[in-house]
């Protein structure tokens, strides 16, 4: 295939090799890393790829580094994924965004940019919680295989989901009951929604994952499988004494990986995340209040515009809308990004499920329930709402531990109207009546919406959306910071005296780094410095300057005096926005 994306005039012609395709479900991590080790094989000169950590399960965390020359020496965008354990589509966008740019790289403009760029992707920091998706048992999970007492009775994992209507996924559970504070949903009677008593509506149900209370407690499937969940094992905002926080920050062994990578990677300009979370389709704004306090919760004033001006340019870009609203979580990657490294952080699910319209048929369709095998295309479920998972059975005080993130009634209705539209199989289990232990005398019927099916779409759905985020990606490349050092003087004042002046001006359409680098005092400033030669010194002038960032057409002019003879090195620049060199010969 090849996809023409126009940017300021020029065409960029993108192609993607036929074996992309072959795969017609997600990958689990060892075809994941096939998928990676193949293009630095195809594409050696310009592809490597290398194991940053491990996972608590052993698994490597691989990162991707796609450029031309010396990777550390040019300023960097990094492409995150697969911190949530239920977003799939984001891991598989993330490989796809390198493949279509490898596949690409012999056309100037993409050759242009890998050689001035480089582009870091870590494609899967949970692949313990992503594994879940390939295995026997199907189940949405967010914790990494670090044993954890979820409900600390000093037992680990004894009470897990269990599959009772055999058909390999653990959905929910809704069992008639008096005591429930659930109803069906009157736009959607497969939905099931709090009673409102508002509109004069009782509860009828208990709404609870699918299993058993194996340990007796009066809570269901608070203690399973899966550890700490590393979106929420971040250090900023990190709150402790939560379900999968873990017991301190940056516990995870994933979460120390990608952390170390970063802030040992001082090119890094700014950060990528697919994820179940959004800022580009509209941006943050700066509250003074958020700035004001001594730990900040917002962007700064000169930051919060760039996020405007980069979520334009997403929107313009990718042309997506009508983007559910998918606030950031408390101690995730993308805000620790920004507020701990200092780097610009962008976040976005990459696709969610459009709007429909409802039918004019009134009657409410079911969708067909799912096959049981894990790589069938009709049960990689479709979706791309804005929040995975559902809401945590709860008898007393234990959550599910197959719930991830909250589920709302519309997230639930709105998916459903899609799949419905496009008549989709495999994304919904029709409510059938089982016979549960834990409630002898009562209805109780398995169903509800499979699991991974609201946040990651059948393939094909993806791969539009790919090609409009490379778009996007290429054109916040060309706008990133570019360094020049102009209106070079160099005059002879006899004696051996010579006065070197020069103008450095930032001549990209972004900042050197963000505002809040100056603040955390990590990111290194813009260094303007003369080397010189043997025999030289300096009569007046600073050798080295620091200053902080410069913004896009700033611009700030340096003299010196120097006394002696032959060349010298006017240097300028700092990691995110690249350094110019220009060389001087003394009069």
């Amino acid at each position: 295939m090849i996809y023409k994306l126009l940017k300021r005039g020029s065409v960029f012609l993108w192609m993607l090799t036929s074996t992309l395709w072959a795969q017609n479900t997600y990958n689990n991590h060892a075809q994941q890393t096939t998928r990676l080790k193949a293009l630095t094989t195809k594409y050696p000169d310009l592809a490597s790829v290398k194991s940053i950590g491990k996972s608590a399960g052993g698994r490597d965390l691989w990162l991707l580094t796609v450029g031309k020359g010396d990777a550390a020496k040019k300023p960097a965008i990094l492409v995150v994924a697969g911190i949530e354990g239920t977003h799939l589509a984001g891991s598989e966008m993330a490989v796809q965004t390198a493949e279509k740019m490898l596949a690409a790289a012999t056309t100037d403009s993409v050759a242009k940019l890998l050689a001035a760029k480089t582009y870091y992707f870590v494609v899967s920091v949970n692949p313990d919680a992503q594994e879940q998706y390939t295995t026997k048992l199907r189940y949405e999970r967010a914790g990494n295989d670090l044993k954890t007492d979820e409900d600390r009775d000093g037992r680990t994992d004894e009470d897990p989901a269990e599959d009772l209507n055999g058909d390999g996924l653990i959905t929910m559970l809704r069992v008639e009951d008096p005591t429930g504070s659930y109803v069906t949903s009157k736009d959607d009677a497969r939905v099931m929604t709090k009673a409102d008593p508002t509109k004069n509506e009782s509860g009828k149900y208990l709404y609870l994952t699918e299993g058993t209370d194996n340990d007796q407690d009066g809570s269901f499937n608070e203690d399973g499988a899966g550890g700490i969940y590393p979106d929420k094992n971040f250090t900023f905002d990190y709150q402790i004494f939560t379900t999968g926080s873990g017991e301190y920050a940056a516990e995870a062994p994933e979460v120390q990986a990608l952390m170390r990578f970063v802030f040992q990677s001082p090119n890094i300009f700014a950060v990528l995340t697919f994820g179940p979370h959004n800022n580009l389709s509209e941006a943050p704004r700066f509250d003074p209040a958020k700035v004001a306090r001594r730990i900040l919760t917002g962007p700064l004033a000169k930051d919060a515009k760039v996020m405007d001006q980069v979520s334009k340019l997403y929107n313009n870009r990718t042309g997506l809308k009508d983007a559910p609203t998918m606030p950031q979580t408390r101690a995730n990657f993308a805000q620790t990004a920004y507020f701990h490294a200092g780097k610009f952080s962008f976040t976005t699910p990459g696709w969610w499920v459009p709007k429909v319209e409802a039918p004019k048929d009134t009657t409410r369709r079911t969708a067909a329930a799912p096959s049981t095998s894990p790589t069938a295309p009709a049960s990689a479920p479709a979706s791309g709402a804005p929040t995975g998972g559902r809401p945590g059975g709860m008898m007393g005080a234990g959550a599910s531990t197959a719930a991830t993130t909250p589920s709302t009634t519309d997230d639930d209705i709105r998916f459903l109207k899609w799949a419905d539209k496009e008549k989709l199989t495999g994304v919904f289990v029709d409510w059938k009546p089982v016979q549960h232990p834990d409630f002898p005398n009562q209805k109780v019927e398995v169903g509800g919406i499979a699991p991974f099916a609201k946040l990651n779409p059948p393939l094909s759905y993806l791969e539009p959306n790919v090609t409009k985020h490379v778009q996007f990606l290429s054109a916040l490349s060309q706008q990133m910071p570019d360094i020049q050092v102009v209106n070079l003087k160099n005059e002879s004042l006899g004696n051996g005296l010579s006065r070197i002046t020069a103008t450095v001006v930032n001549k990209g359409l972004l900042p050197t780094y963000a505002e809040i680098g100056d603040r955390i005092k990590f990111v290194q400033k813009v260094k303007v410095e003369l080397k010189l030669g043997t025999g030289q010194s300096i009569v007046s002038g600073k050798r080295l300057n620091l200053r902080p960032s410069l913004a896009a057409d700033e611009s700030v002019e340096y003299s010196w005096l120097v006394s002696g003879a032959g060349k010298l090195t006017l240097e300028a620049g700092c990691p995110t926005a690249g350094t110019k060199a220009v060389e001087v010969t003394l009069r």
